[in-house]
C-alpha cells in the first residue's frame, strides 16, 4: 500500500546494519519469538543453505527446484552456462534430513528438559568442513557430465566467476548469442 518511493526511502533505514530484507525479517521474526514466547519452551533452528537430502528419504531427494537445488538442475539441464560467484566462499550447504533431524531432535530435548532460556541451534557445516563454490561447482558439472540429466538441453558446462566482466562476456556468448541465433 506504499508508493514504491517511500519504500525505497525507508528500506535502508530500516535494515540498519543487516544487509538485506532476508536476513531482517529474520531477525525480526526471532525477536518476536523472544518476545511473545511467554512460558512456553522455545527452540530456534537455523540452517544454513538447505539442500539435497543425505540418507532420508533416499540420497539427493528435493521436493522443488528453489535456490541452489534450481541453478544446479539449470546448470545439469545446459540451460544455465555462467554464474556469477566467489569461488573462494563457503559454500554452507546442509542436506534437508541433517536439519530435520536438528529440528526433531531440539524439539525433544526442549519438551523434555523445558529450558529456562530459548535455545537457538546453527545448523551449519563450513566452520568444521568447509567446501567451497568454487569447489561445489566442478563437482556438480563433473557429477552431470557423468550422469546426465534427462531431456538435457545442452551438454553441461557452466562456468563461475566472481568477475562481472567474464560474466557479462559468457552471457552473450552461451545465452544471447545462442537464442539470437
Amino acid at each position: 500500500w506504499l508508493d514504491e518511493s517511500i519504500i525505497q526511502d525507508i528500506t535502508p533505514k530500516l535494515l540498519g546494519e543487516w544487509p538485506n530484507t532476508y536476513t531482517y525479517t529474520k531477525a525480526l521474526s526471532e525477536y518476536l519469538i523472544q518476545q511473545e514466547k511467554g512460558n512456553l519452551n522455545v527452540a530456534i533452528i537455523r540452517p544454513s543453505i538447505v539442500g539435497a537430502s543425505w540418507h532420508e528419504p533416499f540420497p539427493g531427494w528435493i521436493d522443488n527446484f528453489n535456490g541452489t537445488s534450481g541453478i544446479f538442475i539449470a546448470a545439469g539441464k545446459g540451460i544455465l552456462r555462467t554464474v556469477i560467484a566467489n569461488n573462494e566462499a563457503v559454500a554452507d550447504m546442509i542436506p534437508v534430513d541433517v536439519a530435520i533431524n536438528l529440528t526433531l531432535a531440539a524439539g525433544w530435548y526442549t519438551a523434555v528438559h523445558r529450558p529456562k532460556n530459548l535455545l537457538v541451534y546453527n545448523c551449519t557445516t563450513g566452520g568444521i568442513n568447509p567446501f567451497f563454490w568454487g569447489e561445489m561447482g566442478q563437482y556438480v558439472m563433473s557429477t552431470f557430465k557423468r550422469n546426465p540429466l534427462e531431456q538435457a538441453f545442452r551438454t553441461p558446462n557452466a562456468h563461475m566467476t566472481s568477475s562481472y566482466l567474464i560474466n557479462q562476456y559468457w552471457i552473450t556468448v552461451s545465452h544471447k548469442a545462442p537464442a539470437i541465433l
